[in-house]
């Protein structure tokens, strides 16, 4: 994909398509297994990741503590590669989950940058453990054999998108592969609706529900007065006809229902039901008026 002769400079007009793929549960690997086997299972992990890159015909432009993001020529290859690394996994002590997405993109210094790395990204979010998920944009472009190894799950609104984006599942072999249509956004008449409110402020979020980011930056959509807080700490979205948080953080969130449940989440998903507090960086007893207050209606 690269003939070596790049001087690093930008290059617009290139049209690739995007992959992310993360470990599965990064933060519980630690807990179940203990720091050294842990560390040891995530670079062996990654290390698989990028020869399967590799193999695929593409190459990964970075990685992170638990994952990968790699570009491809084809909407083939990344889905070869996505699903190598998936399989790769299947029966090991760890498993990934990936998303990818075809357009147009701007390279700098070896980075990518675009809305297109946006979307293959919000994709990779929405996947379940050993899930690999992709858009329609996507799958139209894809050969008619791998064409017909995915399905069709529903529509998920993205920041930035004015209409909801169609989501697929790439299947295995042994799956089978009947449509499926239970929604990923709520019936007409039943949508979902979350309330949020902090320090005085609130927001009140509706169908088609894009992702609404919380954080200390002034350009989130909900920021926090908080030195425990990330800067882009968590993201809420709806999925599937429910809501989730995911954290994105260095401290991790709180989030405590209403019946004084508490559940941790660093880099990881969680769904949020009826009522409670949400807790960025510092344990509920801990975080005086810095809670976050949920209710869905």
């Amino acid at each position: 994909m690269n003939d070596g002769s790049s001087d690093g400079s930008d290059k617009d007009g290139q049209t690739l398509a995007v992959l992310f793929a993360d470990i599965d549960g990064s933060t519980k690997l630690y807990e179940v297994y203990g720091d050294e086997t842990a560390h040891r299972l995530t670079a062996e992990c990654l290390t698989v990741l990028d020869a399967q890159a590799g193999i695929a015909g593409g190459r990964v432009v970075k990685t992170s503590g638990d994952g990968v993001m790699c570009v491809f020529a084809t909407p083939d290859e990344a889905f070869r590669a996505a699903t190598l690394m998936r399989d790769a996994h299947k029966h090991g002590q760890v498993s990934i989950h990936a998303g990818f997405h075809f357009g147009p993109v701007i390279e700098d210094s070896g980075d990518f940058y675009g809305d297109t790395v946006n979307v293959a990204a919000r994709v990779t979010d929405l996947a379940k453990a050993g899930e690999i998920l992709v858009t329609e944009d996507t799958v139209v472009r894809l050969s008619p054999p791998f064409r017909s190894s995915t399905r069709w799950i529903d529509k998920a609104a993205m920041k930035g998108k004015r209409e909801p984006v169609a989501i697929y599942e790439v299947v295995t072999e042994d799956e089978n592969a009947t449509v499926i249509r239970g929604p990923l956004l709520a019936a007409e008449g039943d949508k979902l609706r979350l309330d949020l409110a902090y320090r005085g402020q609130t927001f009140s979020l509706e169908e088609p529900m894009a992702e609404f980011i919380v954080g200390r930056q002034d350009t989130c959509d909900l920021t926090v007065d908080s030195s425990y807080a990330s800067r882009r700490h968590a993201t809420i979205q709806a999925v599937r006809g429910k809501v989730f948080l995911k954290d994105h953080s260095t401290n991790g969130t709180y989030v405590r229902s209403e019946t004084g449940d508490i559940a941790y989440v660093k880099r990881e998903m969680v769904q949020l039901v009826g009522r409670g507090g949400i807790f960025l960086g510092r344990e509920p007893e801990l975080a005086g008026d810095d809670e976050i207050r949920f209710n869905l209606p």
